[in-house]
């Protein structure tokens, strides 16, 4: 039997009214008493000062709706829609940073970076980072500190390590900067493989920092789904998707795979350009072991390959080290161009960006991987070239760099055209524009008789005082200037450039020798071929009475005889000149000061009365003698 305090312990417990209506805090009370469990909100500062800088657009109610550039969520699926395309492409559940919020070109002109300091025969390390520093969409989602304002990481980020390196370099520092950062787990990591990646490879550490900047990304996300995880800003920016086009051998049945990318490798035999090895590679037959989805056949399947999703910059490796243990390098010339068009290996019926210009390049020079030495060229925000040797940085030309045996190329899209928004004016303004607008017409009607001009017509004098057509929107002029000057700059692009074979060029790489025979050889050409010296002789040569190159008739001609019989003249009639007497140079000369002489040998003389007792002491010797 239980109690009576029990049984209405338990009637409260199930949601019954209690007899009683009051309840003493007692123990059995509290143990007893149902409690409800609600989720807590954890309120993350961080994200409460984002969301403040934006405002509803509609102004219908006060609260800001506002999502990070990672919360690109969408429950509905609006901004991503959940389903698979025409071509059989499976589109994310929900988009972790969205594209758009990237900018291909430039947001500000930065100063030139400082160089690096080679920490332990790192060229390979600093060549990359200064890649990385001057990809533009890279640079301006670093700039805006979009990851640090969002990271959740307590102990080290590598992310937040290389968007401090950006931020640094790219304020201009008059002293090379230290990656210190980078350089003790590059070596840990890389380090310890002699017969796979190493630290001297650049391609090798262009992935480890992919692969770093990817999984750093994803630490907080904690998605699984692999089309979600491709969805961070690394690979929005560098990150794209080959299409594998594979026919099944049973039943001809046509399906496509999806691949995801961040570089390409390129093979450089039987090439000579690089975009011949760009096709080369996508004309090789892609094939998979895989079963048919229609005949349910298991079984090799081989088909084409093309890009299908082209990424915002392209990273293209130059296979130049071989598999051997040397690894010993293909010194071979692949012409590359500032601009390429890569339409030929992009799937048919793509809309996407095919043009791609050029704004990196990493150089190897060396025959081996390992006795080598790693250089970037680099294109600035200000659109100068410039070549970062470690802690040496200098302008680049552009010539010079289409000469260089590169390694690694990156290229960029065009930024896209962002169309003029003129400012909203006040309804203050607007009025006082009017008010002009209403003074001027009146003034126009004083000044001109009616009858001239058309009334519906506006009119404006100019500096001679003739009436002139006025023209209402001069913005449209200058947009049709702009449109003409770049298609006469287009126009002049596409004329093939004509270069002189004669001409005698100098390398930097080339030795003394060489390039003093290439001095001498230019000096005999300029003293043979030139005309600057006959060009010199007929400006610098004084021609008597002649006026802008012509002969010139002057009245002094009868007058010469007449002044030669006036000079002899004088010359008779002038004395002669006084012959100079000693006296006369002493005078000229000025006063002598006489200085005594002293006697600085004086200690250094003999003795005599030395000298005479030596000689009578030799006197009496020889006295004695005999």
């Amino acid at each position: 039997m239980m109690s009576s305090k029990n049984q209405q312990a338990e009637k409260i417990v199930r949601g019954g009214k209690s007899d009683t209506i009051v309840q003493k805090n007692t123990l059995s009370n509290l143990l007893n008493r149902s409690i409800k469990f609600r989720k807590s909100r954890y309120v993350d500062q961080k994200l409460e000062l984002f969301k403040k800088k934006f405002a509803p657009v509609n102004g219908v109610s006060g609260v800001v709706h506002a999502t990070s550039a990672y919360d690109g969520i969408s429950k509905g699926g609006d901004n991503v829609a959940d389903k698979v395309d025409a071509n059989g492409f499976t589109q994310p559940s929900h988009v972790l940073f969205a594209r758009d919020k990237l900018n291909s070109g430039w947001d500000d002109i930065h100063p030139v970076g400082s160089g690096l300091k080679d920490l332990g025969q790192l060229s390979s390390l600093n060549a990359v980072l200064q890649t990385l520093t001057y990809t533009p969409a890279l640079a301006n989602y670093m700039m805006n500190k979009t990851h640090s304002a969002n990271c959740t990481v307590q102990d080290y980020c590598f992310v937040c390590a290389v968007e401090e390196h950006i931020r640094t370099a790219l304020k201009g520092s008059p002293y090379p900067l230290q990656p210190r950062v980078f350089v003790g787990k590059l070596k840990s990591e890389l380090g310890e493989m002699p017969h796979g990646s190493s630290n001297k490879d650049a391609f090798a550490v262009w992935n480890y920092f992919m692969e770093q900047m990817q999984s750093f990304l994803l630490s907080e996300k904690r998605s699984k789904d692999k089309l979600v995880q491709e969805t961070t800003a690394l690979y929005q920016i560098f990150g794209g998707y080959i299409q594998n086009r594979l026919e099944c051998p049973s039943c001809n049945k046509v399906e496509n795979t999806y691949n995801s990318f961040v570089d390409l490798s390129l093979d450089l035999t039987q090439c000579s350009t690089v975009e011949r090895c760009l096709t080369k590679h996508f004309r090789q037959q892609a094939s998979a072991f895989k079963e048919c989805s229609s005949c349910q056949h298991a079984g090799n399947q081989s088909g084409t390959q093309s890009i299908y999703r082209s990424p915002m910059a392209l990273a293209l490796r130059l296979e130049r080290f071989g598999t051997d243990a040397d690894k010993t390098k293909t010194n071979k010339f692949v012409k590359f161009e500032e601009s390429m068009d890569i339409k030929r290996v992009v799937t048919e019926n793509e809309t996407v960006n095919t043009k791609y210009h050029l704004y990196a390049a990493i150089v190897h020079t060396g025959h081996t991987i390992n006795d080598g030495h790693y250089v970037a060229y680099v294109k600035s925000s200000n659109g100068i070239w410039y070549c970062m040797d470690n802690d040496n940085v200098k302008v680049a030309s552009v010539k010079r760099l289409l000469e260089e045996k590169p390694y690694m190329l990156l290229y960029n899209t065009p930024p896209a055209a962002v169309e003029r928004l003129r400012k909203p004016t006040s309804r203050t303004s607007l009025d006082k524009e009017k008010e002009k607008e209403k003074e001027e017409e009146e003034e126009e009607k004083v000044a001109i008789p009616s009858g001239t001009i058309g009334e519906d017509e506006d009119i404006e004098e100019s500096d001679d005082g003739i009436a002139m057509p006025h023209i209402e929107d001069q913005d449209e002029e200058k947009e049709l200037e702009l449109v003409r000057l770049k298609q006469a700059v287009e126009q002049a692009s596409k004329k093939d450039k004509v270069e002189n074979t004669a001409a005698i060029v100098v390398d930097h790489n080339e030795n003394m020798k060489t390039k003093r025979e290439k001095l001498e050889a230019l000096i005999e050409k300029e003293s043979t071929q030139s005309k600057s010296a006959e060009a010199k002789g007929v400006l610098l040569s004084k021609t008597p009475n002649s006026q802008f190159q012509d002969d010139v008739s002057t009245w002094d001609e009868d007058a010469d005889a007449k002044a030669a019989k006036r000079d002899q003249v004088l010359k008779q009639i002038k004395p002669k000149r006084k012959r100079v007497d000693t006296y006369d140079l002493d005078y000229d000369r000025g006063k002598l000061k006489k200085v005594k002489k002293k006697q600085e040998d004086k200690f250094n003389k003999p003795n005599l009365f030395q000298i005479t007792a030596d000689m009578e002491q030799s006197k009496k010797s020889k006295k004695h003698r005999k």
